[in-house]
């Protein structure tokens, strides 16, 4: 009898290290995910044609607990995604296991966010 793709039994015989790699990856995108959701609160406002015309007020400075909030966020969301690079690095000169590219793009982007903060861009 062959084993289904992502059965509980293929799941079981899975190393720690390789659980602990997956379940990092998922905190450290939920952490991105709800740093997505402070910027969009946190951000300076845009003023628009509308906003013009009808002389609505914009916010045109980060908010500052909410920005402090979002730093914090992007700054632990990038400590959990190294910590699991570097345990991915270990497991793949160990075992040869595949290199989970989608921690890259998270370390990348939570980098690209700290950049968006400090600089302004």
């Amino acid at each position: 009898m062959s084993m289904r793709v992502g059965s509980i039994d293929e799941l079981k015989k899975l190393s720690f290290w390789s659980r602990v790699l997956g379940w990092l990856s998922i905190i450290g995108w939920c952490i991105f995910v709800a740093a997505l959701i402070v910027y969009h609160y946190a951000r300076p406002e845009h003023e628009t044609l509308l906003t013009e015309i009808f002389g609505v007020d914009v916010r045109t400075h980060w908010h500052i607990t909410l920005g402090d909030l979002f730093i914090i966020l992007l700054l632990f969301g990038l400590l959990t995604s190294l910590i699991t690079f570097t345990i991915n690095l270990m497991l793949f000169s160990r075992h040869r296991q595949h290199i989970w590219i989608n921690n890259l793009i998270l370390i990348f982007t939570l980098l690209g966010g700290i950049a968006l903060y400090l600089f302004g861009f």
